[in-house]
């Protein structure tokens, strides 16, 4: 490769690396706004909640379930989309 096509080739990958690094930072900012929203005393309630369920039930079974919770999303907020066929 010629020293122009690699330079060109820098180039290329330097603005998809900055296109990337800009869209992680919109959605970092987005993440601390949405977080600065929730009230302190529910982050505070679902921590001691989270902590009263994996003493009593052990981490390995509440990350088995979250996981399954976590599956079900897609379904839960495709529910209260509106559906545009109808």
């Amino acid at each position: 490769m010629t020293r122009k096509s690699l330079s060109r080739e820098i180039q290329i990958v330097n603005l998809r690396l900055n296109f990337h690094r800009a869209q992680f930072q919109l959605t970092n900012q987005q993440s601390k706004v949405a977080l600065y929203q929730l009230n302190p005393y529910l982050i505070i309630g679902v921590g001691l909640l989270a902590g009263v369920m994996t003493s009593g039930m052990g981490w390995r079974k509440i990350y088995r379930l979250a996981g399954t919770g976590l599956s079900f999303i897609p379904f839960i907020v495709s529910g209260f989309t509106p559906d545009e066929n109808l």
